[in-house]
């Protein structure tokens, strides 16, 4: 038994915000119903325009139930309030007001089911100065500071960080919500924004924030602002990438105990001893010259010797992985990370593994994300009791694929 099991949840959305939010519910039991125009969301829509590449659309729907319904006719309006009277989560991440014009916002639910709680993700918020602005991952990583330290480029992100971390902390606050009605029996409105959740991710800038005061003194120490220490052009000694000989790794040395081993294992011992080098401070006036001595070393041996060495002594490192790479990793391998999901058009489907490890329940992959409407006459008959009359007279109007 999962621990959501009987946990139901309605999804009203598209793209990745919403639909990781209740992929994490599914995973760990929950009946997650994603509920699409019948065109299909335009993630789904994307994905087709590449033969087979709809296989992608597991990655963040698998476990849940597929229904394809016109939630602009009324006939459908109606059939998402009856599926949200006998469910316990609502989740969508449509643009603020939006769903309500459909009376299908937080106060309409209310009405057939008291205690429901009611999930918006959006990229600013339902209150503050503008929240009807459409957003997407891009918007939200530029707005929340995210990438300050890329001004001089026009490169995007190399990946989905809003998205996928303001989906995250959506399914915490369904969790907390639920916590919440177990003890009051109530539900709640939850209001996500993703600029929200990016600048409480973003450590530089709250960091810049809290240390306000005494910026000026801490760049004159440092010889340049504490942002630019560890992001900027500038490499430091104990804290980055270093080039091996079939690629990159990553060190930290930033204890004096891991400096020493560093050093040693280097065979640069004067960076124990020298002032230049023996402690923070130093390291950062004389970056260039520390980073020249410990590449040195590595730039002699591959990315796997690099790490086996530093390894063996408790230096933290990694390899630099590419996408293939990592997709290959064997200890997310080994902790299940790697899985599959099987499809009924497309066979195995390699999806990502469940992050949570718990010593007392798990959730499972049990299958792929669905096909358009694929379970549209499950959901109609088995959580709102219409017949198959009824069922057929919607498809006959267009409300159902």
């Amino acid at each position: 038994m999962s621990v959501l099991d009987g946990i139901r949840v309605v999804e009203l959305a598209q793209f990745i915000s919403g639909s990781r939010c209740t992929q994490l519910l599914a995973d760990m039991g929950a009946d997650v119903v994603h509920v699409e125009p019948p065109e299909g969301q335009t993630l789904r829509l994307i994905f087709s325009l590449v033969p087979g590449a709809e296989r992608g659309f597991s990655v963040f729907n698998r476990n849940k139930l597929g229904m394809a319904l016109d939630f602009r006719k009324k006939e459908g309006q109606e059939i998402i309030r009856r599926l949200v009277s006998v469910s316990d989560i609502f989740v969508h991440n449509h643009i603020p007001g939006s769903l309500e014009k459909y009376r299908l916002g937080y106060e309409d639910f209310k009405k057939v089911r008291e205690d429901i709680i009611h999930v918006s993700i959006s990229g600013f918020g339902e209150t503050g100065i503008n929240p009807e602005r459409a957003a997407f991952d891009i918007i939200t990583q530029a707005t929340s500071g995210q990438l300050w330290n890329d001004l001089k480029s026009t490169r995007t992100p190399t990946n989905y960080w809003a998205d996928l971390t303001s989906g995250a902390y959506a399914a915490n606050a369904v969790l907390l919500a639920l916590i919440n009605r177990m003890k009051t029996g109530r539900g709640c409105h939850v209001d996500m924004s993703m600029q929200d959740v990016m600048y409480f991710s973003n450590y530089r800038a709250m960091l810049d924030r809290a240390i306000g005061p005494m910026l000026e003194d801490a760049g004159r120490e440092l010889g340049r602002m504490p942002k630019d220490v560890l992001n900027s052009d500038d490499r430091m000694p104990f804290y980055g990438f270093f080039r091996t000989s079939d690629g990159k790794v990553a060190i930290v040395a930033i204890t004096s105990r891991q400096w020493k081993d560093l050093a040693d294992a280097v065979e640069k011992p004067e960076l124990k001893s020298d002032p230049k080098f023996n402690n923070l401070i130093s390291q950062i006036h004389n970056h260039d010259d520390a980073v020249a001595m410990i590449e040195e070393w590595t730039l002699s041996r591959t990315s796997a010797e690099v790490v086996s060495a530093l390894d063996k002594i408790k230096v933290p490192c990694g390899t630099a992985y590419t996408i293939e790479d990592v997709n290959h990793d064997k200890n997310l391998k080994a902790r299940g990370m790697l899985a599959s999901v099987a499809h009924a058009e497309f066979g195995d489907v390699d999806v990502p593994g469940i992050p949570y490890k718990f010593s007392e329940f798990s959730g499972s992959l049990k299958k792929a994300g669905p096909k358009l409407g694929e379970h549209n006459e499950m959901i109609l008959r088995d959580w709102i009791g219409l017949s198959n009359g009824e069922i057929a007279e919607l498809k006959d109007q267009g409300i159902i694929k």
